[in-house]
């Protein structure tokens, strides 16, 4: 993403949806005409706070990066690292290439290189867009710890805030990858900061994630946030973010045992979520409901959700997922007295490359509960064992737990 310092709306608006590969008819979808896009990015027109939000959604831009700002002219640059504002832009660039053509790895420590950069130039907006850029990355790879230190580390930064809506974005970040490092107590403290954070901001998309994050959490009472987003989805009208909204209350009307919302909630999902615009939580997607539908004996295209989920999930190379998937197609072997081929299943999925420790150690626990279920003693209490032993070590302590008893089940039998 090649930005010069003097960069318009109408120019970044623009050169980011050629970079996307969108036409301005795919940009504007069903809320903006072509015309209006095009007026956008002729410089005839000026967008209100919420188009440009919108557009940096469904252009997987950072928070703020359309509008630009004086903040990127250095304030002292007799103090300036000697850095030209092309190198700085081919960084940038290199940062948005490698997302497609590169490992994970090299993504985060590019973005963490163009990030410091960027800072140590008085490029905070930069520095903001490749500091989420390396959290994606860290994400992707499942390195979720790391994640977190660097989500934390937005969060306190003056910059950021003295800039309410990134804060917000910050903290509902720093939630979801620590509730992905499984530490609860921290995913739990920033979810709380995000819903302050957008309160009063009036921002309905800001707020839906905050309320998502919250929800995610698993620590607060679920319906007065599912009766907000219900709210929410209603304003935020048909777009990526709204199909986002429309999953998450799904699942919670699965949860709460009422299966027909659930179902009529994910249909909604499954025509408002855009692979275009999101694909890595359009696959995810795939892969939560068919585990609802699972859950709830609801079996109803469960062999065709199951193929296209794994054929999106491959073609992401999310190799976690893939895995989750694989445990809930086990799942619904083992509950279809099929335990032998829940077997097989999992035995495929560790042959997959790049498997976290978490996420071995997951398959190991449904593993052990394939074989218990399939009669086989010996080899349900080795992965049992495994299991337990794994997951204690990563933090998963309500897995760990699990695959204890089930080994002193198996052991006792």
């Amino acid at each position: 993403m090649v930005e010069s310092e003097d960069m318009s709306f109408a120019a970044r608006l623009r050169q980011a949806r050629l970079e996307a590969g969108l036409s301005q008819a795919d940009l504007g979808g069903d809320e903006f005409t072509v015309s209006y896009v095009s007026h956008l990015e002729a410089g005839r027109r000026e967008p209100s706070a919420r188009v440009t939000a919108t557009f940096e959604r469904r252009l997987d831009l950072p928070r703020g990066y359309l509008a630009g700002g004086d903040w990127g002219r250095p304030r002292h640059e007799e103090h300036a690292t000697v850095v030209s504002t092309a190198d700085l832009a081919a960084l940038v660039s290199g940062v948005t290439r490698a997302r497609s053509t590169s490992d994970d790895a090299d993504v985060a420590a590019l973005a963490r290189q163009t990030a410091d950069l960027a800072l140590r130039q008085d490029r905070p907006e930069v520095w903001w867009a490749m500091s989420l850029a390396e959290v994606r990355a860290l994400v992707s790879m499942g390195a979720y710890a790391a994640a977190a230190r660097t989500a934390t580390a937005l969060t306190t930064h003056p910059w950021v805030q003295s800039h309410p809506s990134l804060l917000a974005e910050a903290h509902t970040t720093a939630s979801r990858t620590h509730r992905r490092a499984v530490d609860r107590t921290a995913a739990t403290h920033h979810a709380h900061a995000a819903l302050a954070a957008t309160q009063d901001l009036g921002d309905p998309g800001l707020r839906a994630e905050a309320v998502i994050a919250a929800l995610a959490t698993r620590t607060m009472p679920a319906d007065g946030l599912v009766a907000e987003l219900e709210t929410l989805h209603h304003r935020l009208g048909p777009c990526h973010l709204a199909g986002l909204v429309a999953w998450t209350i799904g699942n919670e009307a699965f949860n709460a045992g009422d299966t027909d919302a659930g179902l009529a909630w994910h249909r909604r999902a499954s025509e408002q979520l855009n692979p275009d615009v999101d694909h890595r939580n359009w696959a995810r997607f795939l892969s939560a409901t068919v585990l609802q539908r699972v859950r709830h004996h609801v079996d109803e295209d469960l062999v065709e959700l199951f193929a296209v989920g794994r054929q999106h999930l491959a073609r992401l190379g999310t190799t976690e997922e893939l895995a989750d998937l694989a445990r809930t197609e086990a799942q619904w072997h083992v509950q279809s007295d099929r335990a032998e081929q829940a077997v097989t299943v999992l035995d495929d999925a560790f042959r997959l490359t790049d498997l976290t420790d978490l996420a071995e150690g997951r398959l190991r626990l449904a593993r052990a509960e394939a074989h218990a279920a399939a009669g086989h003693r010996d080899e349900a209490t080795t992965d049992a064992l495994a299991a337990a032993r794994q997951l204690t070590l990563e933090g998963d302590e309500p897995a760990a737990r699990q695959a204890w008893q089930l080994h002193d089940e198996v052991t006792r039998a």
